[in-house]
């Protein structure tokens, strides 16, 4: 597979995903479909499909099985090492440090006009608008005892994760291997930030410690399951934000109907007369 048709599916999802984010998202919600259902469709959709995509490469340019053996060693998918472990969870730190050192830069260039967020993205995925907390929604959808959106969000998120791991390190990162050496995750991390991601384009300094962490771990350790964990843990922070708004108390009907019954003296004097 050529550099250039490497190049080309990087940049097809990542121009899917802008498309889709700035331009699908806000037409589509105002045609009404939920902005949460809009959002995420757009954002996810597109890498799903890298999942069967980067099988049926691995099937038609390569003449691989589809057996659980071929495909956990062709995409290296087998068990992590012991020693390894260490540095899968200082890669997650460095990860998450690395983020929330850059959040100011993000928020700079979010307030330029070229690099600024779609007007209808709220908190925290708007690095210009504040979250209360616990947060009582999410993209319009109520937190409180909803445990039915984190059922169905945590599940889809998990695979969407996988199935970019699946092509970015575990089908692509061998090829680049061949050809950048020790140097492949370099490139490979620059495209994953700068193309696929260039949807958070405000974020395209402050993203770049946490795009080259994955694919260097996934190299150093040659294991995609090493990168899936460095790039699901530091999201998961996300499920425990809509974890507490759903353990959050929802408001008291019976409470608010007691203080609307609470008259001052002089009114229940006048009612009584």
């Amino acid at each position: 597979m050529s550099i250039w048709f490497q190049i080309t599916i990087f940049g097809l999802t990542g121009l899917l995903i802008y498309v889709g984010v700035f331009y699908a998202v806000p037409r589509l919600n105002k045609a009404g479909v939920p902005l949460i259902t809009a959002f995420f469709g757009a954002l996810w959709l597109p890498v799903v499909l890298l999942l069967p995509l980067s099988l049926y490469f691995f099937i038609t340019l390569e003449g691989g099985t589809l057996t659980f053996s071929t495909v956990a060693e062709r995409f290296r998918l087998g068990p992590i090492a012991r020693g390894d472990w260490w540095w899968i969870v200082a890669a997650v730190v460095v990860t998450a440090v690395a983020d929330q050192l850059f959040e100011p830069l993000g928020k700079f260039f979010a307030r330029q006009r070229a690099f600024a967020p779609p007007a209808y993205l709220p908190a925290p995925f708007n690095p210009l608008r504040k979250m209360t907390l616990p947060p009582r929604d999410f993209f319009g959808v109520a937190l409180p005892g909803n445990w039915k959106l984190l059922l169905i969000f945590v599940p889809l998120h998990l695979l969407a994760m996988f199935s970019e791991e699946m092509m970015w390190r575990g089908y692509l990162l061998p090829l680049q291997e061949t050809l950048f050496g020790s140097w492949a995750w370099v490139f490979n991390g620059l495209l994953w930030a700068w193309l696929v991601h260039a949807v958070l384009k405000w974020h395209f300094i402050g993203m770049i410690p946490g795009m080259l962490v994955a694919p260097l771990i996934a190299q150093f350790t040659q294991s995609t399951w090493a990168a899936f964990i460095v790039h699901a843990v530091p999201n998961s922070l996300l499920w425990l934000l809509l974890l507490w708004g759903i353990l959050a108390k929802k408001e008291n009907n019976n409470e608010i109907k007691l203080t609307e019954n609470k008259l001052p003296m002089n009114q229940h004097k006048e009612k009584k007369s």
